[in-house]
Protein backbone atom coordinates (compact mmCIF):
# COMPACT_ATOMS: atom_id res chain seq x y z
CA UNK A 1 0.00 0.00 0.00
CA UNK A 2 2.76 2.15 0.78
CA UNK A 3 4.95 1.49 -1.98
CA UNK A 4 1.61 2.27 -4.36
CA UNK A 5 0.96 6.05 -2.79
CA UNK A 6 4.51 6.74 -3.08
CA UNK A 7 4.11 5.37 -6.52
CA UNK A 8 1.31 7.53 -7.33
CA UNK A 9 3.01 10.73 -6.09
CA UNK A 10 5.91 10.22 -8.35
CA UNK A 11 3.43 9.70 -11.21
CA UNK A 12 1.76 13.55 -10.22
CA UNK A 13 4.89 15.17 -9.84
CA UNK A 14 6.07 13.94 -13.35
CA UNK A 15 2.96 14.98 -14.72
CA UNK A 16 2.98 18.32 -13.22
CA UNK A 17 6.55 19.16 -14.05
CA UNK A 18 5.87 17.88 -17.00
CA UNK A 19 3.17 20.33 -17.89
CA UNK A 20 5.07 23.20 -16.23
CA UNK A 21 8.24 22.37 -18.61
CA UNK A 22 5.65 22.29 -21.41
CA UNK A 23 4.01 25.31 -20.67
CA UNK A 24 7.47 27.26 -20.18
CA UNK A 25 8.43 26.19 -23.22
CA UNK A 26 6.01 27.04 -25.41
CA UNK A 27 3.68 29.26 -23.67
CA UNK A 28 3.84 32.53 -22.28
CA UNK A 29 2.18 34.37 -19.27
CA UNK A 30 -0.89 36.50 -19.73
CA UNK A 31 -0.86 39.88 -17.74
CA UNK A 32 -3.62 43.01 -17.42
CA UNK A 33 -3.13 45.50 -20.21
CA UNK A 34 -4.54 49.25 -19.00
CA UNK A 35 -4.97 49.73 -22.83
CA UNK A 36 -7.14 46.69 -23.96
CA UNK A 37 -10.62 48.24 -23.20
CA UNK A 38 -13.06 46.65 -21.68
CA UNK A 39 -15.80 45.17 -24.05
CA UNK A 40 -19.38 43.93 -23.18
CA UNK A 41 -19.42 41.71 -26.41
CA UNK A 42 -20.95 38.09 -25.85
CA UNK A 43 -23.17 39.60 -22.33
CA UNK A 44 -26.17 39.79 -23.66
CA UNK A 45 -28.88 37.10 -23.79
CA UNK A 46 -30.96 36.39 -27.22
CA UNK A 47 -27.93 37.34 -29.49
CA UNK A 48 -29.54 35.63 -32.34
CA UNK A 49 -31.93 38.81 -32.59
CA UNK A 50 -28.84 40.25 -34.19
CA UNK A 51 -28.99 37.99 -37.03
CA UNK A 52 -30.97 39.63 -40.03
CA UNK A 53 -33.54 38.08 -41.84
CA UNK A 54 -33.81 37.82 -45.55
CA UNK A 55 -32.09 37.60 -48.99
CA UNK A 56 -32.32 40.89 -49.92
CA UNK A 57 -31.28 42.66 -46.91
CA UNK A 58 -28.35 40.05 -46.70
CA UNK A 59 -27.14 40.34 -50.20
CA UNK A 60 -26.86 44.10 -49.02
CA UNK A 61 -24.65 43.59 -45.98
CA UNK A 62 -27.75 44.27 -44.09
CA UNK A 63 -27.83 48.34 -44.94
CA UNK A 64 -31.64 47.46 -44.94
CA UNK A 65 -33.05 50.10 -41.92
CA UNK A 66 -34.29 52.64 -44.51
CA UNK A 67 -35.64 50.24 -47.30
CA UNK A 68 -37.25 47.79 -45.31
CA UNK A 69 -40.24 46.58 -47.58
CA UNK A 70 -42.96 43.90 -47.37
CA UNK A 71 -43.19 41.24 -44.36
CA UNK A 72 -39.24 41.47 -43.62
CA UNK A 73 -39.73 45.23 -42.22
CA UNK A 74 -41.34 43.64 -39.09
CA UNK A 75 -37.16 42.90 -38.03
CA UNK A 76 -35.33 45.47 -39.98
CA UNK A 77 -37.95 48.73 -39.11
CA UNK A 78 -41.72 48.21 -38.48
CA UNK A 79 -42.62 51.65 -39.75
CA UNK A 80 -42.49 50.41 -43.04
CA UNK A 81 -45.64 48.31 -42.14
CA UNK A 82 -47.26 51.95 -43.16
CA UNK A 83 -46.92 51.23 -46.67
CA UNK A 84 -48.54 47.63 -46.80
CA UNK A 85 -51.68 48.25 -49.47
CA UNK A 86 -52.29 44.41 -49.56
CA UNK A 87 -51.29 40.82 -47.80
CA UNK A 88 -47.41 40.81 -47.60
CA UNK A 89 -45.91 36.92 -46.46
CA UNK A 90 -42.23 36.48 -46.35
CA UNK A 91 -40.36 33.21 -45.95
CA UNK A 92 -36.25 33.16 -45.51
CA UNK A 93 -33.65 30.31 -44.65
CA UNK A 94 -30.41 31.12 -44.11
CA UNK A 95 -27.70 28.37 -43.48
CA UNK A 96 -25.26 29.64 -41.23
CA UNK A 97 -21.16 29.02 -41.30
CA UNK A 98 -21.35 26.96 -44.22
CA UNK A 99 -21.90 23.35 -43.33
CA UNK A 100 -21.81 23.25 -39.70
CA UNK A 101 -25.48 22.92 -39.51
CA UNK A 102 -26.77 26.08 -37.97
CA UNK A 103 -30.07 27.47 -40.00
CA UNK A 104 -31.44 30.55 -38.95
CA UNK A 105 -35.41 31.10 -40.10
CA UNK A 106 -38.11 34.35 -40.71
CA UNK A 107 -41.63 34.05 -41.23
CA UNK A 108 -44.26 37.01 -41.76
CA UNK A 109 -47.44 37.94 -42.78
CA UNK A 110 -49.09 41.28 -42.79
CA UNK A 111 -52.22 42.89 -43.94
CA UNK A 112 -53.66 46.59 -44.40
CA UNK A 113 -55.41 46.99 -40.88
CA UNK A 114 -56.51 50.23 -38.62
CA UNK A 115 -54.84 52.87 -41.18
CA UNK A 116 -51.46 51.06 -41.27
CA UNK A 117 -49.98 47.78 -41.90
CA UNK A 118 -50.45 44.62 -38.73
CA UNK A 119 -48.31 42.03 -38.99
CA UNK A 120 -46.82 38.70 -36.79
CA UNK A 121 -43.37 37.32 -37.35
CA UNK A 122 -41.59 34.58 -36.25
CA UNK A 123 -37.58 34.36 -35.89
CA UNK A 124 -35.56 31.15 -34.95
CA UNK A 125 -32.19 29.49 -34.45
CA UNK A 126 -31.30 26.07 -34.11
CA UNK A 127 -28.06 24.81 -33.73
CA UNK A 128 -28.57 21.17 -35.24
CA UNK A 129 -27.69 18.15 -33.44
CA UNK A 130 -25.06 18.38 -30.19
CA UNK A 131 -23.73 14.97 -29.01
CA UNK A 132 -24.92 15.16 -25.25
CA UNK A 133 -22.29 15.00 -22.46
CA UNK A 134 -21.87 15.15 -19.21
CA UNK A 135 -18.89 15.34 -16.64
CA UNK A 136 -19.23 11.66 -15.93
CA UNK A 137 -19.87 10.93 -19.20
CA UNK A 138 -17.70 12.70 -21.67
CA UNK A 139 -18.04 10.45 -24.50
CA UNK A 140 -21.77 10.47 -24.60
CA UNK A 141 -22.40 6.48 -25.23
CA UNK A 142 -24.66 6.09 -21.75
CA UNK A 143 -26.63 9.38 -21.21
CA UNK A 144 -29.87 8.45 -19.61
CA UNK A 145 -31.36 11.81 -21.66
CA UNK A 146 -30.32 10.71 -25.13
CA UNK A 147 -27.45 10.47 -27.38
CA UNK A 148 -28.01 14.31 -28.86
CA UNK A 149 -29.79 17.74 -28.07
CA UNK A 150 -30.14 21.23 -29.70
CA UNK A 151 -29.88 24.83 -28.73
CA UNK A 152 -32.24 26.97 -30.26
CA UNK A 153 -34.08 30.38 -29.96
CA UNK A 154 -37.21 31.69 -30.65
CA UNK A 155 -39.13 35.38 -30.76
CA UNK A 156 -42.92 35.38 -31.85
CA UNK A 157 -43.96 39.46 -32.51
CA UNK A 158 -46.68 41.35 -33.41
CA UNK A 159 -46.06 44.77 -35.17
CA UNK A 160 -48.01 47.55 -36.15
CA UNK A 161 -47.02 50.62 -38.63
CA UNK A 162 -48.41 53.57 -39.92
CA UNK A 163 -47.67 56.73 -41.87
CA UNK A 164 -48.61 60.09 -40.23
CA UNK A 165 -47.81 62.15 -43.26
CA UNK A 166 -47.24 61.82 -46.87
CA UNK A 167 -43.47 61.81 -45.77
CA UNK A 168 -43.15 60.10 -42.56
CA UNK A 169 -44.09 56.68 -41.13
CA UNK A 170 -44.08 55.58 -37.73
CA UNK A 171 -44.05 51.58 -36.29
CA UNK A 172 -44.05 49.22 -33.30
CA UNK A 173 -43.66 45.95 -32.28
CA UNK A 174 -43.81 43.27 -29.41
CA UNK A 175 -41.98 40.13 -29.07
CA UNK A 176 -42.25 37.12 -27.11
CA UNK A 177 -38.09 35.80 -27.14
CA UNK A 178 -36.74 32.46 -25.42
CA UNK A 179 -33.86 30.64 -26.36
CA UNK A 180 -31.78 27.63 -24.32
CA UNK A 181 -31.80 23.60 -24.64
CA UNK A 182 -34.92 21.12 -23.08
CA UNK A 183 -35.44 21.61 -19.44
CA UNK A 184 -33.40 24.79 -19.58
CA UNK A 185 -34.24 28.28 -21.21
CA UNK A 186 -34.86 31.87 -20.86
CA UNK A 187 -38.11 33.93 -21.74
CA UNK A 188 -37.81 37.78 -22.15
CA UNK A 189 -40.18 40.22 -23.75
CA UNK A 190 -39.02 42.65 -26.07
CA UNK A 191 -40.49 46.58 -27.71
CA UNK A 192 -38.82 47.61 -31.39
CA UNK A 193 -39.70 50.80 -32.34
CA UNK A 194 -39.07 52.68 -35.99
CA UNK A 195 -39.18 55.64 -38.07
CA UNK A 196 -38.71 56.56 -41.74
CA UNK A 197 -38.79 59.79 -43.20
CA UNK A 198 -38.97 61.03 -46.81
CA UNK A 199 -36.94 64.33 -47.07
CA UNK A 200 -38.33 64.85 -51.02
CA UNK A 201 -34.23 66.18 -51.28
CA UNK A 202 -32.92 63.99 -54.22
CA UNK A 203 -34.33 61.07 -53.62
CA UNK A 204 -32.92 60.72 -50.17
CA UNK A 205 -34.92 58.78 -47.17
CA UNK A 206 -33.45 58.84 -43.56
CA UNK A 207 -34.85 56.26 -40.98
CA UNK A 208 -33.95 54.79 -37.84
CA UNK A 209 -35.16 51.67 -35.44
CA UNK A 210 -34.56 51.20 -31.56
CA UNK A 211 -34.73 46.70 -31.35
CA UNK A 212 -35.20 44.74 -28.27
CA UNK A 213 -36.06 47.07 -25.51
CA UNK A 214 -36.47 45.38 -22.73
CA UNK A 215 -36.12 43.86 -19.26
CA UNK A 216 -33.45 40.67 -18.00
CA UNK A 217 -34.61 36.66 -18.05
CA UNK A 218 -32.51 33.82 -16.82
CA UNK A 219 -32.61 30.16 -17.17
CA UNK A 220 -34.88 28.46 -15.41
CA UNK A 221 -36.07 24.62 -15.68
CA UNK A 222 -36.15 20.97 -14.77
CA UNK A 223 -31.87 21.04 -15.59
CA UNK A 224 -31.27 23.90 -13.22
CA UNK A 225 -33.55 22.41 -10.46
CA UNK A 226 -32.40 20.03 -8.33
CA UNK A 227 -33.60 17.56 -4.89
CA UNK A 228 -30.70 16.88 -2.06
CA UNK A 229 -31.59 14.28 0.50
CA UNK A 230 -30.65 16.29 4.13
CA UNK A 231 -31.07 13.30 7.11
CA UNK A 232 -29.99 15.54 9.54
CA UNK A 233 -33.31 15.28 11.81
CA UNK A 234 -34.98 12.72 9.29
CA UNK A 235 -34.92 11.78 5.69
CA UNK A 236 -36.03 14.11 3.30
CA UNK A 237 -35.64 15.77 0.00
CA UNK A 238 -35.47 19.60 -0.42
CA UNK A 239 -35.59 21.27 -3.37
CA UNK A 240 -33.38 23.57 -4.83
CA UNK A 241 -32.36 26.35 -7.85
CA UNK A 242 -29.21 26.74 -9.27
CA UNK A 243 -28.93 31.14 -8.55
CA UNK A 244 -28.38 31.34 -12.87
CA UNK A 245 -27.14 34.51 -14.24
CA UNK A 246 -29.39 37.08 -15.57
CA UNK A 247 -28.84 38.74 -19.00
CA UNK A 248 -30.40 41.29 -21.10
CA UNK A 249 -31.49 41.47 -24.34
CA UNK A 250 -28.88 42.69 -27.39
CA UNK A 251 -30.94 46.55 -27.62
CA UNK A 252 -29.52 48.20 -30.46
CA UNK A 253 -29.81 51.10 -32.24
CA UNK A 254 -30.05 51.30 -36.25
CA UNK A 255 -29.95 54.50 -38.42
CA UNK A 256 -29.56 54.73 -41.82
CA UNK A 257 -29.37 56.81 -44.95
CA UNK A 258 -30.70 55.66 -48.62
CA UNK A 259 -30.65 57.52 -51.96
CA UNK A 260 -32.58 56.57 -55.39
CA UNK A 261 -29.81 57.80 -57.51
CA UNK A 262 -31.71 57.22 -60.58
CA UNK A 263 -35.85 55.43 -61.03
CA UNK A 264 -37.55 58.02 -59.08
CA UNK A 265 -39.06 61.11 -60.19
CA UNK A 266 -36.54 62.71 -57.53
CA UNK A 267 -33.76 60.56 -58.13
CA UNK A 268 -30.59 61.84 -57.66
CA UNK A 269 -29.26 61.41 -61.11
CA UNK A 270 -31.91 61.03 -63.25
CA UNK A 271 -35.32 59.36 -63.62
CA UNK A 272 -36.61 56.15 -64.72
CA UNK A 273 -39.07 53.95 -65.20
CA UNK A 274 -36.79 50.73 -66.68
CA UNK A 275 -33.68 51.43 -64.47
CA UNK A 276 -33.75 52.13 -60.37
CA UNK A 277 -30.97 52.26 -58.49
CA UNK A 278 -30.36 52.73 -54.72
CA UNK A 279 -27.78 53.11 -52.44
CA UNK A 280 -28.17 52.60 -48.81
CA UNK A 281 -25.81 53.21 -45.55
CA UNK A 282 -26.37 51.76 -42.23
CA UNK A 283 -25.13 52.47 -38.67
CA UNK A 284 -25.66 50.16 -35.36
CA UNK A 285 -24.73 50.95 -32.49
CA UNK A 286 -25.89 47.98 -29.83
CA UNK A 287 -25.01 47.73 -25.86
CA UNK A 288 -22.31 44.23 -26.55
CA UNK A 289 -20.61 45.48 -29.91
CA UNK A 290 -19.00 48.22 -31.28
CA UNK A 291 -20.49 50.76 -33.73
CA UNK A 292 -20.88 48.51 -36.95
CA UNK A 293 -21.63 50.19 -40.40
CA UNK A 294 -23.35 48.56 -43.32
CA UNK A 295 -22.99 49.83 -46.86
CA UNK A 296 -24.97 48.52 -49.84
CA UNK A 297 -26.47 48.64 -53.34
CA UNK A 298 -29.67 47.32 -55.26
CA UNK A 299 -30.01 47.65 -59.29
CA UNK A 300 -33.22 46.28 -60.85
CA UNK A 301 -34.84 46.34 -64.34
CA UNK A 302 -38.09 47.05 -64.53
CA UNK A 303 -38.78 45.32 -61.14
CA UNK A 304 -38.69 42.21 -62.44
CA UNK A 305 -34.87 41.38 -62.26
CA UNK A 306 -32.65 42.54 -59.12
CA UNK A 307 -28.76 42.43 -58.51
CA UNK A 308 -27.15 43.46 -55.36
CA UNK A 309 -23.79 43.81 -53.66
CA UNK A 310 -22.88 45.24 -50.11
CA UNK A 311 -20.04 45.06 -46.91
CA UNK A 312 -20.43 45.10 -43.43
CA UNK A 313 -17.25 46.33 -41.10
CA UNK A 314 -18.02 44.56 -37.96
CA UNK A 315 -15.30 46.66 -35.76
CA UNK A 316 -14.37 43.77 -33.47
CA UNK A 317 -11.38 44.74 -31.73
CA UNK A 318 -8.01 42.42 -32.42
CA UNK A 319 -9.86 41.82 -35.91
CA UNK A 320 -6.24 43.24 -37.87
CA UNK A 321 -6.18 39.50 -39.37
CA UNK A 322 -9.36 39.43 -41.21
CA UNK A 323 -9.16 40.70 -45.11
CA UNK A 324 -11.58 43.24 -46.87
CA UNK A 325 -13.40 40.49 -48.06
CA UNK A 326 -14.88 39.62 -44.90
CA UNK A 327 -18.32 40.72 -44.73
CA UNK A 328 -18.85 40.92 -48.65
CA UNK A 329 -22.13 40.18 -50.03
CA UNK A 330 -23.61 39.75 -53.05
CA UNK A 331 -27.47 38.39 -54.62
CA UNK A 332 -30.29 38.76 -56.74
CA UNK A 333 -33.41 37.98 -57.09
CA UNK A 334 -36.78 37.81 -59.89
CA UNK A 335 -39.71 39.46 -59.46
CA UNK A 336 -42.69 36.78 -60.94
CA UNK A 337 -46.22 37.70 -61.43
CA UNK A 338 -48.42 35.67 -59.32
CA UNK A 339 -52.58 36.24 -58.17
CA UNK A 340 -51.91 39.87 -59.04
CA UNK A 341 -49.13 40.32 -57.42
CA UNK A 342 -45.62 39.33 -57.51
CA UNK A 343 -43.60 36.84 -55.82
CA UNK A 344 -40.14 37.60 -55.21
CA UNK A 345 -37.16 34.87 -55.24
CA UNK A 346 -34.24 35.78 -53.49
CA UNK A 347 -30.83 34.83 -52.78
CA UNK A 348 -27.66 35.86 -51.27
CA UNK A 349 -23.82 35.31 -49.98
CA UNK A 350 -22.01 36.25 -47.50
CA UNK A 351 -17.85 35.80 -47.20
CA UNK A 352 -17.36 35.45 -43.41
CA UNK A 353 -13.79 34.35 -43.24
CA UNK A 354 -12.85 32.15 -41.10
CA UNK A 355 -16.56 31.22 -40.21
CA UNK A 356 -17.17 29.98 -43.44
CA UNK A 357 -20.26 30.96 -45.86
CA UNK A 358 -23.38 32.39 -45.10
CA UNK A 359 -26.44 31.48 -47.85
CA UNK A 360 -29.61 33.09 -47.40
CA UNK A 361 -32.50 31.89 -49.34
CA UNK A 362 -36.09 33.69 -49.57
CA UNK A 363 -39.46 34.10 -50.98
CA UNK A 364 -41.63 37.14 -50.21
CA UNK A 365 -45.62 37.52 -51.64
CA UNK A 366 -46.88 41.00 -52.16
CA UNK A 367 -43.50 42.78 -51.20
Amino acid sequence: MIRQTMLGVALLAVGVGGELVAQAGTGEFLTPDNQTAVTRVGTRGANFLEIGVGARAQAMGGAYTGMARGATAMYWNPAFLGETEGIVAAFTHAELYDDLGISHDFAGVALPLFGGGLGISYVGLNSGDIPRTTEFDPAGENNEFGDQFDFGGQAVGLHYGRRLTDRLMVGVGAQVISEGIDQATATWWGVNVGTAFNTGLYGLQIAGAVMNIGPSARMDGALIQRRIENTQVFPVDVPIRFNTVSYQLPTMFRFAIVSNLTGSADALLSPSSQLHWRVAVDFTDAVDTDLQMAAGTEFNYRNLVFVRGGKRWVNEANADFRSFSHGLSFGGGLALPVLGSRLFLDYAYTNMGELQNIHVFSFEFGR
